[in-house]
Order: structure tokens, then sequence, then C-alpha cells
């Protein structure tokens, strides 16, 4: 099913770009340096550009690191996972969020991107049944909330070629990653000697904290005027993770954190629009 809608994006793509391709070819307004007619490619001071962006998304949702503690079991003391960046199953074909970009110059565009997802179950109490009759007993919601936030804020300079649609750049990014799980389970018992459990006293919980800095090069190549594909990698960068492990409310929280450092381990591909 994903590929035939990967298709489908690619066909409504293509004609998109068949349509402006026409467009530009029938009304050239531009006259450059060099006294040529037809359509600027090129960025200008006060465009902005927004992409959808391909690749290994940077949420922090891989590894034990992320498994909220079990109200019986020891606490995991398995670290935070910056798995944005991973060796081997990078997917091209995963979309992992959006990216704009604002031409402050016509060389220098300041850049956002990022996405989120936000998922939350309301807790609801058990009810018992009825023995001996067509009542049955309910069980528990658990509570479940989960996060997954990226955010990435930067600068990028633009250079100009000798072909008039290819735009390479370089330039740096700070990037911020959040993510949580939280777990409730107000279920009570009661045996048959009259022995009550709780399950759980309170939520239990485990927060990933995740900043950084990366430097970023990449090219953009417009098929139109107003479309563009567009493709960076970066060379270098560096992440710092911290989490916090809450097994239940009052009692010890574990910390721990973990510091990755990578060389052109990290890349995407972009689909764009100018305005």
């Amino acid at each position: 099913m994903k590929k035939y809608l990967i298709l489908c994006f690619i066909l409504v793509f293509a004609l998109t770009s068949a349509n402006a391709q026409y467009k530009d070819s029938n009304h050239h307004h531009y006259i450059g340096d060099t006294c040529k007619v037809g359509p600027r490619f090129a960025p200008q001071a006060g465009d902005f550009t927004a992409a959808m962006v391909f690749g290994r998304g940077a949420y922090l949702n891989g590894g034990e690191g992320l498994v909220v503690p079990d109200s019986f079991d020891p606490v995991s003391g398995a670290a935070p996972y910056a798995n944005d960046v991973e060796a081997n199953s990078n997917d091209i074909t995963n979309m992992v969020g959006a990216e704009t970009r604002y031409y402050v110059t016509n060389r220098f565009a300041l850049t956002l991107s990022g996405g989120a997802i936000l998922r939350n179950t309301p807790a609801k109490l058990s009810i018992p049944g009825i023995p001996n009759t067509d009542v049955p007993a309910y069980d528990a919601v658990v509570a479940d909330e989960r996060i997954d936030a990226s955010i990435s804020v930067g600068g990028q300079w633009l250079f100009n070629t000798k072909n008039d649609r290819l735009f390479p750049y370089i330039g740096f990014s700070l990037p911020f990653d959040y993510a949580r799980r939280s777990l409730y389970d107000p279920t009570i018992t009661v045996d048959n000697v009259g022995n009550v459990v709780i399950t759980d006293l309170g939520a239990r919980h485990v927060d990933i904290t995740a900043f950084g800095i990366q430097a970023v090069a990449g090219v953009d190549y417009y098929i139109a005027k107003d479309v563009f594909f567009g493709f960076d990698i970066k060379p270098v960068s560096y992440t710092y993770a911290y989490s916090v492990k809450v097994p239940g409310p009052g009692l010890y929280n574990l910390e721990a954190d973990t510091n990755t450092l990578s060389f052109f381990a990290q890349f995407s591909f972009k689909v764009g629009f100018k305005f």
C-alpha cells in the first residue's frame, strides 16, 4: 500500500511540474544580467520555500531507553538512544517532517524544520462484575501518553553555479528533540482472602531530551521556476541526549545521558516549492 501511495504522489508531482514548466515557457518575465529572457530560478530576498523532507527521522523513539519502568520489575539502566544516526536502514521513502526557509538576502536563508506526534489515552477505572449474573466485569483502561517532537533552526548560505537551476548551499542547524512515554494503570484487585492489590499509585514515565549542533551541506535543483528537488547531508553532527525514568510518585529517578558524534551519517531528500 505504501508503494502505491508513493507512486501516486510522484505522478501528481510530475503533472504539477509539467504544468509549471509549461507556464514558464509561455510567461517569460525576467531579464538576467546576460540579457537572456526566461524565468529566474534563484531565490531572492523575501522568498519562502516549503519542502517535504524524506529520510531517517530525528524522533527519539528507538532503543530500550524509551521504555516506561514496570511497576514490579527493576528500572532499566538503558541510556537514551539518539536514533536519528544509524549505520544502516536509512529509507529515503520515509517522510519525516517539513522544512521552511526564509531568504533574508539573495544568499542567506533562515531555516525551520521538524514535526510532532502527540497521543493521549485517558485512564478509566475497572468495574467489577456481579457473580452468577449476566453483568460482566470491565477492565480498567490504562492511561497512555506519548509525545514525539523534533524541531531544528538554522541558517544556510546559497551559491550560484553555471547551471541556473542548480544551487548548492552550506549551513548549520541547532536541533532539539523530545520524547515522552507515560503509563498509569488504575487497576485495583482483591483476592479471595481480601488482600487489595493496587497496580499503580500514579503515573510511571520516561522522558528523553536531546539537543546539539550540525553542519549542513546540500543542493537544490529547480525543475521549474518554483518547484525543486533537494538533497542534504550532515558532514558533522553532535547530539547530547538526556533521559529521566520515573517508576512512580515519590520514588528515586534514574537518569542517564549519551553523547553522539557522527560524520556524513545523516542525509535527507526534499521536494519543495518556492513562494
